[in-house]
């Protein structure tokens, strides 16, 4: 069974704002247990996607469907313990979170696939 456009869409756009969310939120929140709250005092510590989604690059990204970003979470390296080691850890928390967010997705859809279409029927 194809999708059409709208479906596709429709399928696609809550797993991206969640990972999306998930990835800006994650850098704030290692910022924030490692001592720099820039992120929290400035309501950047949430999963709200209005919060994080950039005009801009989600116009390219439904433009390309290739590439897009979100507002950069804000994080003031100097108030961080130990300044170099921490933002690694901040640097790696978004793509750390992109790939838990992409092993919960494909567990959940892997279980959704073997649920009987005939369940669905109402």
């Amino acid at each position: 069974m194809e999708l059409g456009a709208a479906q596709q869409w429709a399928v696609a756009i809550p797993p991206m704002l969640l990972a999306i969310s998930v990835h800006e939120a994650s850098h704030g929140w290692v910022a924030d247990r490692l001592g720099d709250h820039t992120a929290r005092d400035s309501g950047r510590l949430t999963l709200n996607p209005l919060k994080h989604l950039d005009v801009v690059g989600t116009l390219v990204f439904i433009l390309t469907r290739l590439i897009g970003w979100a507002k950069p979470v804000p994080v003031n390296p100097y108030n961080l313990r130990n300044p170099r080691r921490d933002m690694l850890w901040v640097s790696l928390a978004g793509p750390g979170s992109n790939m838990l967010v992409a092993l919960a997705s494909a567990l959940v859809y892997r279980i959704l696939v073997k649920i009987p279409v005939d369940l669905f029927a109402w």
